[in-house]
């Protein structure tokens, strides 16, 4: 089961310390941990921080062969601390940006992509030229960071996508840019699902759990609410989306994926990190089916 990611390494460097993170790499890594076929489709630049990323994505099981040193630096966020508030500063240019095409033959079950990595032309345009290929699924995580987003962006991506994964937090921006209309998560899914030919709509709402509105029937499922006392909610949207997605391409039913995908994120909040250091434990992986 083999799955194309692509987008985004970074580094979120505070103040006394650094910790690598980007949503695509979050979910390569944990789509492997899972046991699925991850292979990655970023750039790095030829400095420590590059070293440290192909380091650690390899030793949670992502294939790197996609991910050149570049001239650039690896990406990285300057995080500051304001009465206990962090901001973000999603540094450019810097490797990710400037993503190369990879001559590749290879087919890939899935595509996984977001929209951080489309701010410059050159990883957008070979976003597009990857998009071109045949997937069986294509997942599209929004993952709204600061403006980098437009709606030439999101319109391009909701068109070339089979399921959509937001938020409680994000999914008012297609309200905003004039996508869908509603006043709730619900009659937006609806609202979407009639412009675009999208299979899966998924929310993620926080304590609340998540829900997936089925375009083709119309029928939306909500999940169980997590229980999981929180630590560090960093990563945990990335863990729902790897789980969600490899057990969607295991043909999993979609209420299974749900349930799943939800374990692990309420699992993954309890601890810190944005990916486990460690092998999930056996109870938990019973619970998810590996």
């Amino acid at each position: 089961m083999k799955t194309l990611v692509f987008g985004e390494i970074l580094w979120d460097c505070f103040e006394n310390k650094k910790e690598l993170g980007g949503a695509p790499l979050n979910f390569a890594c944990h789509f492997s941990l899972l046991g699925g076929d991850a292979c990655m489709v970023s750039a790095v630049g030829n400095d420590e921080n590059g070293i440290l990323s192909l380091h650690d994505a390899e030793k949670h099981g992502v294939n790197i062969k996609y991910v050149p040193k570049t001239s650039y630096n690896t990406g990285y966020c300057n995080v500051t601390l304001k009465n206990g508030k962090p901001s973000y500063d999603l540094v450019s240019p810097v490797a990710y940006d400037f993503i190369p095409f990879p001559e590749t033959t290879e087919s890939f079950a899935g595509f996984y992509f977001g929209t951080l990595a489309q701010r410059n032309a050159v990883s957008r345009n070979t976003l597009k030229k990857l998009l071109e290929n045949n997937y069986d699924e294509v997942f599209f995580d929004i993952n709204i960071r600061q403006n980098y987003y437009t709606r030439e962006i999101i319109d391009y991506s909701l068109s070339k996508s089979t399921i959509l994964k937001t938020s409680r937090e994000e999914i008012h921006v297609f309200k905003e840019l004039g996508f869908a209309k509603g006043e709730n998560e619900e009659a937006i899914c609806v609202s979407l699902a009639e412009s675009y030919n999208l299979k899966l709509i998924i929310v993620t709402l926080d304590r609340d759990g998540a829900m997936v509105y089925d375009c083709k029937t119309g029928n939306a499922i909500s999940s169980k609410k997590p229980t999981g006392k929180v630590v560090s909610t960093v990563g945990a949207g990335d863990s729902f989306s790897a789980c969600f997605f490899y057990n969607y391409l295991k043909g999993e039913k979609t209420a299974a994926c749900l349930d799943r995908a939800v374990t692990l994120s309420d699992y993954v909040v309890t601890v810190l990190g944005a990916v486990c250091e460690y092998p999930y434990p056996d109870e938990l992986k019973r619970k998810l089916g590996i």
